[in-house]
């Protein structure tokens, strides 16, 4: 089961992810960044921690499975260094979930 700090960084990265994913993601993400909204409130609720896992496990296949989903998500910009720097950003994040969720996928 998640320990509290589980839950904490996971609402911490899906955050940062959200606020990349508006910033760079063009309005092409809009069915991602409700997703991550769910998280978070589900995060935030009152449920027990296992119906939150579960919600979280099934909310975080949907973010990752399809064409359009996080896993095809890059950021662009002009300035290369810029763009390395936000993509490894956005790449630890979504490491971080990863990190906390594998046992359970």
């Amino acid at each position: 089961m998640l320990k509290n700090e589980d839950f904490l960084q996971l609402r911490v990265s899906y955050i940062e992810i959200g606020k990349m994913v508006q910033k760079y993601g063009y309005g092409q993400y809009n069915g991602v960044l409700k997703i991550l909204m769910g998280q978070i409130n589900c995060i935030d609720s009152d449920e027990k921690d296992d119906e939150k896992l579960q919600y979280l496990l099934e909310s975080y296949n949907r973010l990752f499975t399809s064409r359009g989903a996080l896993s095809d998500f890059v950021i662009y910009d002009a300035d290369i260094q810029l763009r390395k720097k936000l993509n490894e950003k956005y790449n630890n994040e979504v490491n971080k979930l990863w990190a906390i969720l594998k046992d359970y996928i």
